[in-house]
């Protein structure tokens, strides 16, 4: 072989030494493609689909070029090279890797191109060399798909269903995957290629423009990853009996992609190094970094808003994959021989959810949408738990609880840990955002193949919460934090004008995340009312007196008199609690009963001060919390008496046998608390939540229950945080003889699951009562129709998980919701503004820190009229 010349070599793939002038004029070594921009294909033609990531390198300034947002080019081969041609003036060239694929193509199959390109990206290629993005159609006899499509993937070439079509042609992708042997292409939707239409598809993305809030940004981008243009529906394996919507069909084709690894190029965040055909390498998109082939995600974020059926779709993917599942825990099983030391492999699906309850609504999914036994499943809970291992891998779906899988990591004894897993899921994956907790690091150190993650609020505070649930995925480079908040959090931070803030955040999600709304399910949008009701003269000077003590008392921690001087953050939220609980039981007497020690007698009450700080988690597992019980029969955890942390139930027995007591209080003296509390080991609940009034109720109250004899018929539910509100509710509806159920923490699972057959049942009762705590996560209550608010939320996304219980698939009447807020007071100038901050904070989540920062606590003077900011910052 003769020596090759290395001084032939360009930077740029475009010229070799057999370039072109810009009027190449040498004899095409092919068919010419010379139709105008327009001009109809013949009729016999397929389109194979389009390459959307090419390159082309502007070699002269066109003269004139077609109007619009979108510009289509017809492609010429000249030589060596595909040029773009416009009016018989061909001024760019395709990259040197492109035209060596097209010209293996075109010459024997009969294959011509089309070319797309937007305006933003032609307003790149201002002037020669400039290089420009564009996208390029294939068409061809269908005859000949098959080896076009073989022909492109030895190139590294793969096809996508295209952006840009003619009314009339055939769409056709040799390269789709064909399950089970057979799969019928699906025609493409018409695209329209008028001007008018182009315009409209190209229209700029809303975080792309100028200041733009960052919430605004965020939620925009969450909701354009439906992926529609690259995903199909696909069959469902026979075990499953109910029949999927698109949507769902269409999920299980998102969550086949990336596990079996063919997620569309344009989705990848790698690029086929074509610079070289000497090296070939793909390269990150946001760190360089090289590697010799796709190292894909093989997992990702089924982010679909609440109600959507995402566990049907979770459960059609496991039986769809039981072969895959198989042969993988036999592969290991042979490599296990090998190596001693090395987890068990398992074809189970382990599913984690943050309540045993939420796990039986996913056992009843089993039973309502597969024929019986068609579905094999263990629950890996109780005390019993360790000697259940050949279940573990046995069975085709193993259950727990985050709680269980922490508890288990930090004893280190964990059958779970032992397993190597064919995929994990994560049900309300927020549950693990925190990266600092035990429970966040007890799952990441689970072992599996593939790896999921269901959450209508993937970002739920701040960016943060997605780098954890990427973490989780085990998502290659940007796995690890510092990386994360490198290329994602930075841009958007920084404000950097070198390019779009928010483009990383965009690609990363494409790649990882499918969201759809509820919309794809044309419920209609709920009917909203909110009830603004007043105090009776009586109730206003309670209020106004507590209003006083509480302003006094922060008044008191600000300035420092009477030796009150230190927590002032700890004093503005416990009297933000008081005045809340005010708004609803309307009574001074019943509002934060202490005990002689100052801590809140009812256990509800407590729970809801430690969630304004964040620390409604277990102090060994990091577990969170939501209800308070003394029942080992249920999920939930109990108050220290000495600290007021949290122990959960799967940790309570490993409390009991340390005797150093609380390990929080021995690492951390810096948790905000109320003062300790009696000698007690625990708070008990006997006796606590009885309020001292029978005569009187509050005006909220009597107005709810107003509403609810006027729509006697209709399924409701009423939500309150409080346990002592809905005993109150209870009373009032026993005294005027309206049957209701209730669900609270303290409530066993066994009747819970009770409570909810009734309430299921036309003969059942009405009316359901229940804490946010328990019913907001998770439980398919589809057989209601009303939704009754207590109190605002502070945090929006419990309102909206409670709303989702109901506003979901299988909803088939009008759906009411009503919030009970009180005239003037904290629940309309703290909590809805701070819901409205919350909101910000979830759509962008560019803030850092449990601690109310001191901007937060200056606001929150003010509510109370504090205005001692220069002494609040020696506090």
């Amino acid at each position: 072989m003769g020596s090759v010349d290395h001084s032939l070599k360009r930077l740029w793939p475009f010229e070799d030494e057999r370039s072109t002038t810009a009027s190449g004029t040498s004899t095409p070594a092919g068919p010419q493609q010379r139709s105008e921009m327009l001009e109809p294909v013949e009729t016999q033609t397929t389109c194979f689909g389009s390459i959307v990531d090419a390159k082309a390198q502007m070699r002269s300034s066109s003269h004139r070029v077609p109007n619009g947002s979108v510009k289509a080019f017809s492609l010429t081969q000249e030589g060596d090279y595909f040029t773009l041609e416009y009016g018989g003036h061909h001024f760019a060239r395709l990259s040197k890797g492109l035209c060596s694929t097209f010209r293996a193509i075109s010459i024997t199959q009969q294959v011509h191109f089309r070319a797309f390109v937007q305006e933003k990206d032609w307003n790149v290629a201002e002037a020669p060399p400039t290089n420009f993005a564009l996208e390029l159609n294939v068409y061809g006899p269908k005859d000949k798909a098959d080896e076009v499509g073989k022909i492109l993937s030895k190139q590294h070439q793969f096809l996508q269903k295209p952006r840009y079509e003619m009314e009339g042609v055939e769409y056709y992708n040799p390269q789709l995957l064909r399950l089970n042997g057979h799969l019928e292409p699906v025609a493409n939707e018409f695209v329209d290629l008028s001007r008018e239409g182009l315009a409209q598809m190209a229209s700029s993305r809303v975080e792309d423009q100028p200041n733009v809030p960052e919430s605004t940004a965020v939620d925009s981008i969450l909701d354009s990853l439906s992926h529609n243009v690259s995903l199909r529906s696909i069959p469902v394996d026979g075990r499953i009996k109910s029949v999927l919507l698109p949507h769902q069909k269409e999920a299980i084709d998102f969550i086949f992609q990336r596990e079996i690894g063919t997620v569309p190029s344009e989705l990848s965040l790698w690029r086929y190094n074509e610079i070289d055909a000497d090296e070939p390498f793909y390269h990150h998109v946001f760190s360089g970094a090289k590697c010799p082939k796709q190292d894909e995600t093989k997992g990702g974020i089924i982010a679909d808003e609440m109600g959507l059926g995402k566990s049907l779709v979770v459960l059609s993917t496991v039986a769809g994959t039981l072969d895959r599942s198989e042969n993988f825990a036999a592969q290991e099983h042979q490599a296990l021989r090998k190596q001693s030391s090395r987890r068990i492999p398992s074809k189970a699906t382990l599913i984690l959810a943050p309540s045993s309850l939420l796990i039986d609504s996913w056992v009843e999914e089993i039973r309502k949408h597969t024929h019986p036994g068609g579905l094999s499943f263990h629950k890996h809970l109780g005390p019993s738990r360790h000697a259940e291992t050949a279940l573990l891998r046995e069975r085709m779906i193993v259950f727990t609880t985050y709680a269980t899988v922490a508890t288990e990591y930090c004893r280190g004894d964990s059958p779970l840990a032992k397993i190597d897993w064919f995929r994990i899921v994560l049900d309300e994956a927020h549950d693990i955002r925190n990266r600092l907790t035990k429970q966040f690091q007890a799952v990441t150190s689970l072992s599996a193949q593939h790896r999921w993650c269901l959450t209508g609020t993937p970002i739920q505070n701040t960016l943060e919460d997605l780098g954890a649930l990427v973490s989780f995925l085990k998502v290659p480079i940007m796995e690890k934090a510092p990386t994360f908040r490198k290329f994602i959090m930075n841009p958007i931070s920084s404000g950097s004008t070198s390019e779009p803030r928010f483009r990383k955040l965009r690609t990363l999600l494409q790649t990882i995340c499918l969201r759809r709304t509820r919309d794809l399910l044309k419920l209609g949008e709920p009917i909203e009312q909110t009830r603004r009701i007043s105090f009776t003269p009586s109730e206003q000077a309670d209020y106004d007196s507590l209003f006083q003590q509480c302003r006094e008392e922060i008044d008191r921690v600000v300035c420092g008199r009477g030796g009150k001087k230190g927590n002032t953050n700890s004093t503005m939220l416990e009297s933000l609690l008081r005045l809340r609980l005010f708004c609803n039981n309307g009574t001074s007497e019943a509002v934060l009963q202490k005990d002689a020690k100052g801590v809140p007698a009812d256990p509800d009450e407590l729970l809801t001060y430690l969630q304004q700080h964040d620390q409604n988690v277990c102090t060994y597992c990091s577990g969170v919390i939501y209800s308070i019980n003394d029942s080992s029969k249920t999920d939930g955890g109990i108050f220290l008496s000495s600290c007021c942390h949290l122990v959960c139930r799967n940790c309570l027995p490993h409390h009991r046998a340390q005797k150093d007591g609380c390990p929080s209080c021995a690492t951390d003296g810096s948790v905000p608390m109320l003062a300790e509390a009696s000698s007690n080991d625990e708070f008990q609940l006997e006796g606590m939540c009885e309020p001292h009034w029978t005569e009187h109720y509050p005006s909220k109250l009597l107005r709810l229950l107003s509403d609810l004899r006027e729509d006697p018929t209709h399924k409701s539910i009423v939500f309150s945080s409080w346990k002592k509100t809905l005993g109150v509710v209870g009373r009032l509806l026993d005294i005027h003889g309206i049957r209701f159920d209730i669900i609270d923490g303290t409530l066993s699972l066994p009747k819970r699951i009770k409570v909810l057959k009734d309430f299921r049942s036309p003969d059942g009762a009405n009316i359901l009562l229940m804490t946010l705590g328990t019913g907001a996560v998770g439980l398919n209550l589809a057989i209601a129709s009303r939704v009754y608010l207590l109190e605002p939320q502070w945090n929006p996304h419990i309102e909206s998980q409670a709303i989702g219980r109901v506003l979901r698939l299988g909803q088939t009447a009008q759906v009411v919701i009503i919030r009970y807020i009180m005239r003037n007071t904290i629940e309309e100038s703290n909590v809805l503004s701070k819901q409205e901050k919350k909101r910000q904070l979830a759509g962008g989540g560019f803030r850092n820190g449990k601690t109310v920062q001191p901007e937060k606590l200056h606001a929150l003077l003010n509510v109370f009229h504090v205005h001692s900011a220069s002494k609040l910052r020696d506090a």
